[in-house]
């Protein structure tokens, strides 16, 4: 399963990156430094695998 986060919203100490759905999106905070280090992306995909 892959999941796709957009960028949404800058806070002052994080960006948040949120799914694109309505209802319940899955939604991560990562500090301006994490962001940084990514690349400054606009949207991170997250891959779950089973295991």
């Amino acid at each position: 399963m892959e999941i796709i986060l957009v960028k949404e919203k800058e806070t002052p100490g994080t960006w948040r990156f949120k799914e694109d759905k309505e209802g319940h999106p899955l939604a991560i905070y990562l500090t301006k430094e994490q962001v940084k280090e990514l690349g400054n992306p606009e949207s991170i995909k997250v891959k779950k695998e089973a295991t």
